[in-house]
């Protein structure tokens, strides 16, 4: 940003102070020399990461479909021999959650990287010989703003963020249903009414992600600065499965589960099995089980940002981004995206006395397995001190892919920042739902640190 510029829209705290005054000066680890000292450690983190997640022997996303092994074979008689009285299918729950993979990259957006904004910004002041902190908010937690850091100014920061979801269209994950027909037409002549049976399938099933973002940005000129973020993850999935046959009706039926090798898993008198109108009452039906508790840690993507603040008016000040994401995590595992990503992003804001408001519109561009998605954050953070900021906004993800899930994603966004001392800034963030399309999470958790050089 240039000096005219920045002294329309933001006052200058020449008030003394090693906050306002005095040249910045740069910690001895981001010397010269110490710079390929971080970019090694950061590299061999990476590195161990992703020998960690290659290490699994069955990647996430293949795990629930692989219940029963993938099919249940069904018949009518116990201990057939013939096999034409043998009809082997997949389970509905399983091609439901074959695209999971896709999905949940998409789901990821939920929680966007932390603003690479960054809380404080100098300028020049030609007066005073010196770089001075402008007096403004220290921005939202979620969104961007429209100026840039300052020339040769930067930041580095650490965040986490926990995501537990809870539904999946509306549906808790931990009680879904799934119905299909038990057997194919040609055996219709040996089942009679039978053959309307059903095979119903409960599954109870939790998915969560804790993510570590390191992030780093800087001011190439005073309109112009550049970003990296790297994600590590861990990703937890549990799930259970109790498939029965059933008349269509909801009652018990009378034929048999076996599995791909043929031995019959599913016995009279084994006590198993669910009640459509009373779930916590057992029944003594045939049914099958199986369950899974599985984990993956490792490398997330990698983001690459640039921004470009380029015009000022009174109302509002503009600037347009790109984030570029590169998938160094590993898709299977859910820990990122299966091809890179490219986000353009037009950013509007303006600081009115102590409010800040600010909107930020992109697209995200992905191939056709990620699913692309127009994406927006409106809202406004609000410096009630020096110190303390306090923010709100709204969120938005929508794309047209109609035979998914995540079409249509609304979240609200409340947070705060804290500068406690020195050039250090601490914030939090709380994501909650507005509305119950894809797989949600009933509260999303995020906290930064932040460190301005």
């Amino acid at each position: 940003m240039t000096a005219r510029s920045f002294a329309t829209h933001s006052k200058l705290d020449a008030g003394g102070g090693s906050m306002a005054r005095g040249r910045l000066r740069r910690p001895a680890f981001l010397s010269r020399r110490g710079w390929p000292v971080l970019w090694t450690v950061i590299g061999l983190v990476a590195g161990l990461c992703t020998g960690v997640a290659a290490a699994k022997a069955r990647p996430l996303d293949e795990a629930i479909p692989g219940l029963f092994g993938g099919t249940l074979i069904t018949t009518p008689q116990q201990g057939a021999s013939d096999t034409s009285l043998k009809e082997s299918q997949q389970l509905r729950f399983a091609s439901q959650f074959n695209t999971l993979s896709s999905e949940l990259s998409a789901a990821h957006s939920q929680s966007p990287i932390p603003s690479a904004s960054g809380a404080f910004r100098f300028a020049w002041d030609p007066e005073l010989d010196t770089f001075v902190r402008a007096i403004e908010s220290l921005g939202s937690g979620v969104a961007e703003r429209a100026p840039t850091l300052g020339r040769h100014t930067g930041t580095f920061s650490f965040a986490y963020t926990h995501i537990d979801f809870n539904t999946l269209e509306g549906n808790a994950l931990d009680n879904l249903t799934f119905s299909q027909p038990a057997y194919s037409p040609k055996l219709k002549p040996l089942l009679g009414e039978q053959w309307n049976n059903v095979i119903r399938s409960q599954l109870n099933m939790g998915l969560s992600f804790d993510t570590f973002f390191f992030m780093g940005a800087f001011g190439i000129t005073d309109s112009i600065d550049v970003s990296l973020a790297l994600s590590v993850s861990e990703a937890r999935l549990h799930a259970t499965v109790v498939s029965q046959i059933q008349t269509p009706n909801g009652q018990p039926g009378t034929n048999f589960f076996l599995e791909r090798n043929n031995r019959l898993v599913a016995t009279s008198g084994h006590i198993c099995g669910f009640d459509p109108q009373n779930p916590n009452k057992p029944l003594d039906v045939r049914c099958a089980t199986d369950s899974v508790d599985d984990s993956a840690f490792g490398t997330g993507d990698l983001f690459l940002r640039g921004k470009w603040h380029f015009y000022d008016t009174q109302y509002a000040d503009f600037a347009v981004a790109g984030v570029l994401t590169i998938p160094t995590g590993n898709a299977d595992n859910f820990l990122g995206f299966t091809d890179p990503t490219f986000t353009p992003w037009l950013i509007a804001s303006k600081d009115f006395g102590r409010v800040s408001p600010h909107v930020n519109l992109g697209y995200a561009f992905r191939s056709g397995v990620d699913v692309s998605q127009a994406e927006w954050i409106a809202g406004a953070d609000v410096r009630a001190t020096k110190w303390l900021t306090l923010a709100g906004d709204f969120l938005g993800y929508h794309d047209n892919k109609r035979d998914g899930i995540n079409d249509d994603i609304l979240q609200s966004a409340v947070g705060f920042k804290v500068n406690p001392f020195g050039k250090f800034v601490i914030g939090g963030t709380f994501q909650f739902p507005l509305n119950r399309d894809g797989i949600r999470a009933d509260v999303i958790y995020s906290g930064q640190i932040e460190y301005t050089y």
